[in-house]
């Protein structure tokens, strides 16, 4: 008689979204600093120094930002109503690494997006 088997394993989780290739443009949309802001994650450095971790909304590249604002709490979309924000503007861009996006300047990195989120 044969032992029984283990149950199989779980199958994998889905890749992580891709770095796309996309040509460098230098763009905004709304909708990258709501997604920035709603999907980022803090980690703290030091006493109040922390990293923003986030995926570029436009070539979906990971990657971090130094913060060093003492006090904020969350990031949210510049000019989204509410009653707790700082007033203190963060402009972002993309700055991933590699030779990924076709066009972009000598001495600049990234796909070219930008936007800006507030600090809460």
């Amino acid at each position: 008689m044969t032992p029984p088997q283990p149950p199989a394993a779980p199958p994998p989780p889905p890749p992580a979204p891709s770095h796309l290739p996309l040509p460098y443009e230098e763009t905004t949309d709304p909708r990258y600093a709501q997604e920035v802001a709603r999907d980022h994650e803090l980690q703290r450095v030091q006493a109040d120094d922390y990293v923003i971790v986030f995926t570029c909304p436009r070539c979906g590249a990971a990657q971090e930002d130094p913060l060093f604002e003492p006090g904020f709490r969350a990031l949210r979309t510049a000019n989204a109503p509410s009653a707790a924000a700082s007033g203190d503007t963060l402009p972002m861009s993309c700055r991933c690494e590699g030779d990924l996006h076709p066009g972009c300047p000598t001495g600049r990195s990234g796909c070219g997006a930008y936007w800006t989120v507030e600090l809460m």
